[in-house]
């Protein structure tokens, strides 16, 4: 009875395709049984023109449903027993080859239909819903028992399932157990499928084709699909975009049709880690009678392809996706981004360090990912970051060695104030990427982490008093630095691995009196430094994440530090009695390291039992240290005279400084 039935219905089946064209140009096909049965034949027509019903392919056995996926037409032929089979299709020329048996001797199928959502084709066989895997269709699976049994069956893209049963029910069917939710009984037994773009249900019925409404279960006539001269009467009708495919390659090149199904992406290269030579990518690629737009290059397409020599990315182009060219070390010449190009993704040139000309970025771009550019040391010239430029991400630009740098001045979010060849942070005064000509503005408070690093050619930098904290990495590996190393008063923290393996500082570092932290390694390797100097009355905490090492394999062991701080540092972690982590002598240099003339007129009595009395001019305030660098007491005053009783102070030596509207004295007092 079923089988009579399906012979005298019409099945209706979605070909499977996800990126499809608008159903206005939809290419449909379908079985036909004509007036004489010999004559089995596929039909082909397109939505926009009902009467464009042309031969899709002819002299095929009988068949009774099908659907399309993975390229193939998937078919269940009854000719000496039932199989699915698996047919080509020439998407150039809209023909279905002839099916090759991949099932042999199946139950009877009354639909099937390809799930867009899972990759599976969904069969409906003796009252059982069962899938399988196109890759793998022996291996079946059953969902379960339909009841009233299934006839027509449609999936849509998310994987809705509708079906009509037959006992005359419409409704939605789930996959997972075969239960149907009828919405509405449906008087005509219409065969299903979608169209994936618009999401709207057509079946058709005698020729005719209908448009269905998913939420009640209505259809409208659309007309009949003929040729002009007859009409087609289809017994299986299933959907396919395959002169629009999800992917292609012409020429070397790959591809992946997007979403809007008028773009593409570019994915690859047919020789793949071995492609070779100059890479062209078009600005358009015709395929199948299509025109596409090549709007973006697609997530590492082209990572690793070692051999290419030169490229020439179009004014199509809108995104280079994460890694698309990642350590294709063999390209040279400029690298030009062109105007279209918005997004930069993350490590998009990571080590292409084969490019020895220009970087060039055009007007478009908005967002620079991290590690966009990174260790592309063989670029040079000025980089020119253009206004409509809103992020750049962490370590963009490191390891790379350009002459200079310039924010466009209608830039909202990054500068170059003063000429000062660096990109700067506007809302933070950041400097968060240099080179090797910068100069370092008096406005600038952060140096950030990278900013500098791995610099070639850059033999000395300026920190003005600004600053206020040196980030991690900052300067790491800028073999070229030479001379004197001065970090300002101003500075309270330098990050890990600041100055990391400068073994070209070959003079005195000298670290300002507010440093308060230094991180692990920040001056390890610097191996040739002559003479260091801290002014720091109280020894900067040393960080500790790596084991501290913080002058590990430094240059000299001998520290020259303030009056009456030795006793501090020895009792810190700046001391190692071997010198091969820090330093093992330090040397009280009182006028080496002199802030100015003397401006206290008297600190008295010296040695105190308790009170002392402190003189000078113009007082602002007054700090008390023991001789392991802590603070003991702190006041904030106004005045040329001050006392504090220390009495409550164990006996000892006390360091007092001073801090007038000109100067700051460190004194020292004993307390008996």
């Amino acid at each position: 009875m079923k089988k009579h039935l399906h012979l005298f219905l019409f099945l209706f089946v979605f070909a499977g395709f996800v990126n499809a064209q608008p159903a206005s140009t939809a290419n449909w096909f379908g079985y036909i049984l004509p007036p004489n049965p010999a004559e089995y034949k596929y039909i082909s027509f397109t939505m926009q023109d009902l009467g464009s019903v042309s031969i899709a392919s002819d002299a095929l056995p009988s068949v009774t449903t099908a659907t399309f996926a993975n390229g193939y037409v998937w078919s269940l032929n009854n000719d000496n027993g039932y199989n699915i089979c698996r047919s080509s299709f020439d998407a150039t020329n809209n023909l279905i080859g002839i099916p090759e048996v991949m099932v042999a001797g199946v139950s009877y199928v009354n639909d099937m239909a390809y799930n867009p959502a899972d990759g599976l084709i969904y069969i409906i066989t003796e009252e059982h819903l069962k899938s399988f895997n196109p890759a793998n269709p022996n291996d079946m699976q059953d969902h379960g028992v339909i009841e009233h049994d299934g006839f027509n069956l449609a999936i849509n893209m998310d994987g809705t399932a509708y079906m009509i049963s037959t006992w005359g029910e419409f409704g939605v069917l789930n996959l997972s157990n075969a239960q149907l939710t009828v919405i509405s009984p449906i008087v005509l037994p219409i065969k299903m499928a979608f169209d994936m773009m618009t999401g709207e249900l057509f079946g058709t019925y005698y020729g005719n084709l209908y448009q269905l409404d998913t939420n009640t279960g209505s259809y409208t006539n659309l007309g009949p699909l003929h040729d002009g001269n007859n009409s087609y009467d289809p017994t299986c009708l299933f959907m396919t975009y395959g002169s629009n495919p999800t992917e292609f390659t012409v020429g070397d090149l790959n591809y992946h049709v997007n979403d809007d199904n008028v773009s593409i992406t570019v994915t690859g290269h047919v020789d793949g880690y071995e492609a070779t030579g100059a890479l062209v990518i078009p600005e358009s690629v015709s395929y199948q009678g299509h025109d596409y737009a090549v709007t973006a290059i697609g997530s590492t397409a082209f990572m690793y392809c070692f051999y290419l020599t030169s490229l020439t990315i179009p004014n199509s182009v809108t995104t280079i996706e994460e890694s698309a060219f990642a350590y294709c070390s063999g390209l040279t010449g400029d690298l030009v981004i062109p105007n279209s190009v918005v997004t930069i993704g993350t490590s998009a040139f990571h080590t292409c360090y084969g490019f020895d000309g220009t970087l060039v970025l055009g007007t478009g771009v908005t967002g620079i990912g991290a590690w966009a550019f990174n260790s592309c040391n063989g670029l040079t010239g000025v980089l020119n970051i253009p206004s409509n430029v809103e992020s750049i991400g962490e370590d963009a630009f490191v390891y790379c060695n350009f002459d200079g740098m310039f924010v466009d001045p209608e830039n909202p979010n990054y500068d170059s104030r003063n000429d000062c060849n660096a990109i700067i942070v506007s809302s933070s005064n950041e400097l968060a990427f240099g080179c090797k000509s910068t100069i370092i503005p008096n406005t600038v408070t952060s140096i950030g982490n990278n900013a500098f690093k791995g610099i070639t050619e850059m033999t000395s930098i300026e920190i003005p008093d600004s600053v206020v904290s040196i980030g991690e990495n900052a300067f790491a590996f800028c073999f070229d630095l030479t001379g004197d190393l001065t970090i300002p008063n101003s500075v309270t923290s330098i990050g890990a691995s600041a100055f990391f393996q400068c073994e070209g500082l070959d003079g005195t570092l000298t670290i300002g009196k507010s440093v308060a932290y230094i991180g692990d390694w920040a001056f390890r390797k610097c191996s040739r430094i002559s003479e260091a100097v801290s002014l720091a009355i109280t020894p900067a905490t040393l960080g500790n994440d790596f084991g501290c090492q913080v002058f590990d394999e430094f240059g000299v062991q001998t520290l020259t530090i303030p009056c009456y701080c030795s006793d501090a540092y020895q009792n810190s972690q700046w001391y190692d009695p071997i010198g091969m982590v820090g330093f093992y002598e330090f040397v009280e240099d009182c006028t080496a390291i002199s802030e100015g003339e003397s401006i206290v007129t008297s600190v008295y009595p010296n040695p105190t039992y308790g009170k002392v009395r402190i003189e000078a001019e113009s007082i602002q305030n007054i700090t008390v240290f023991n001789m392991l660098g802590q603070k003991v007491c702190e006041s904030t005053t106004n005045g040329d005279t001050f006392e504090y009783d220390l009495s409550q102070q164990k006996a000892g030596t006390y360091l007092i400084k001073v801090k007038t509207a000109k100067r700051i004295e460190t004194n020292r007092v004993t307390v008996r």
